[in-house]
């Protein structure tokens, strides 16, 4: 071989060094293949994550969206009718029932909704719907055209618009609560539950804070600056009730769908036999349906007493206005709040149903100290003791229907255990307006009623069911 074939055989050999196999190209594109799609799903599985956790703070925010509206109607609702109408506890009781009365007829058709329809939506909606009333009431004042029927209007519009927001947001804590565990979070449902219940009472206390000032001037403590605030016309409050509200549609964009149930029933009648097999349920579930009867008569006898008497309390024997009304509901709540925060502390609570049921009791028993007249600071510490049973009882029973309650039925359920709640109060409304009306010089003689009353029922529960006795296993126990 002469020299040139050796070069130009020299050069084949360089060649064919240089080229690539085309199976080492196809290993090189899988793995680079593999490697985009693993980091593509690493940002999904981030997103994701991030989303998800961001569901419970966005749920949150709907809580302190819509209840700060309703401790704002909590103080405007009696204090037109008691002080700007000059209206007695018939009327305002009255007024009561219209505005609980429609969660009577349409609570339940509210839950085969809740479960039907994504939550997302149906929140966002039902906020939207909530600021109407309150903007057309706003404009009523602002006009100067007040009158009781549109109190009675504006009851049952809130009334029917919170038939269908309450088993709706209630029941998402439980999927927000599930979803968040799957992405490693230790967040339980009990603890759910209580973040939940604090965001309630602490807007709630806003609420009611801010509904004090109405017409009213008011000067803040020395160590707030010694300032004057108010008087804010009530209209204004009520425009601000409406915006309000309507930002939970805006927080309600970050929550995910949720899971919408299917019964396998069509036609007109399809409602009615999802609710009926809700009734099913709840009554084949000792629990379920003990804490359903509970709510009814904490409807009745507590309801009853702190939309009614307590007001009058407040006008009668104390000579107070919106501002008493304000101190008042804001010590109840403040009571709850500071009882949720404790629970949040928890966990697991192993005897749930004794908690609740002792709570009940104390506080049932301490309203008759009321019967004392006593001076308006120990009247507060009353409400202050109330509201800690409030805030006990309130967590305790929605921690205990959520856990026994089965997942496919957990808005249906819910539903039928605060109807419990919201069929009590407007008969118990009626009654003790009646009660306030047979008593005009000495109102607080009603604390008799629903401090007798509770403590029969609460009698009942220990003896004929298992509340009492019944003992929370985490799902870790098995």
């Amino acid at each position: 071989m002469n020299e040139d074939e050796r070069q130009l055989e020299s050069r084949g050999e360089d060649r064919t060094g240089q080229v690539k196999s085309p199976v080492s190209g196809l290993d090189s594109a899988t793995t680079a293949g593999a490697s985009v799609e693993f980091t593509a799903r690493s940002l999904f599985t981030r997103r994701t994550h991030r989303r998800v956790r961001s569901e419970l703070p966005a749920y949150l925010l709907i809580q302190c969206s819509w209840f700060t509206a309703f401790g704002l109607q909590m103080v405007l609702f009696p204090y037109l009718i008691t002080n700007r109408l000059g209206l007695d506890g018939t009327e305002l009781g009255l007024a009561n029932m219209a505005l609980s009365g429609p969660s009577v007829i349409f609570l339940l058709l509210g839950g085969v909704i809740a479960e039907r329809a994504s939550g997302k939506s149906l929140l966002m909606l039902l906020h939207l719907m909530a600021a109407v009333p309150a903007a057309i009431l706003a404009f009523v004042l602002a006009t100067g055209n007040l009158a009781y029927g549109y109190m009675i209007i504006y009851g049952v519009a809130m009334g029917t618009v919170g038939a269908f927001m309450m088993p709706a947001r209630d029941s998402i804590i439980n999927e927000v609560v599930d979803r968040r565990a799957r992405v490693g979070s230790d967040v339980t449902l009990q603890q759910g539950v209580a973040f939940a219940t604090i965001a309630q009472f602490a807007a709630q206390i806003c609420g009611l804070i801010i509904g004090g000032y109405a017409d009213k001037l008011t000067r803040m403590p020395d160590w707030l600056g010694g300032f004057s605030v108010g008087p804010i016309p009530s209209w204004e409050l009520l425009a601000f009730q409406a915006i309000i509200v309507g930002l939970g549609a805006g927080f309600a964009l970050f929550l995910a769908h949720g899971r919408r149930v299917k019964t396998g029933r069509s036609g007109l009648g399809a409602a009615f036999g999802d609710i009926k097999e809700g009734f099913q349920v709840v009554s084949a579930d000792g629990k379920l349906w003990a804490m359903t009867v509970l709510m009814f008569g904490v409807g009745i006898f507590v309801i009853g007493s702190f939309l009614v008497v307590l007001p009058i309390i407040n006008r009668d024997i104390y000579g107070l206005s919106s501002d008493g009304i304000r101190d008042m509901f804001v010590t109840f709540w403040l009571g709850a709040f500071v009882s949720s925060v404790t629970l949040s502390l928890f966990r697991h609570i192993r005897r749930q149903g004794r908690l609740l049921l002792t709570a009940q009791l104390l506080g049932s028993l301490a309203i008759l100290i009321m019967l004392a007249k006593p001076p308006h600071y120990v009247f507060l510490g009353i409400v202050f003791a109330w509201g800690l049973a409030a805030g006990v009882s309130i967590a305790m029973s929605r921690s205990i229907v959520q856990d026994a309650a089965p997942k496919n039925h957990l808005s249906r359920v819910l539903s039928i255990y605060q109807l419990g709640f919201m069929a009590g109060a407007p008969f118990g409304a009626a009654l003790m307006g009646w009660l306030i009306d047979f008593f005009p010089e000495q109102p607080q003689r009603v604390a008799v009623v629903p401090a007798l009353g509770m403590t029969i029922l609460i009698a009942w529960m220990v003896i004929r069911t298992p509340i009492w006795n019944m003992k929370h296993k985490p799902a870790a126990e098995g």
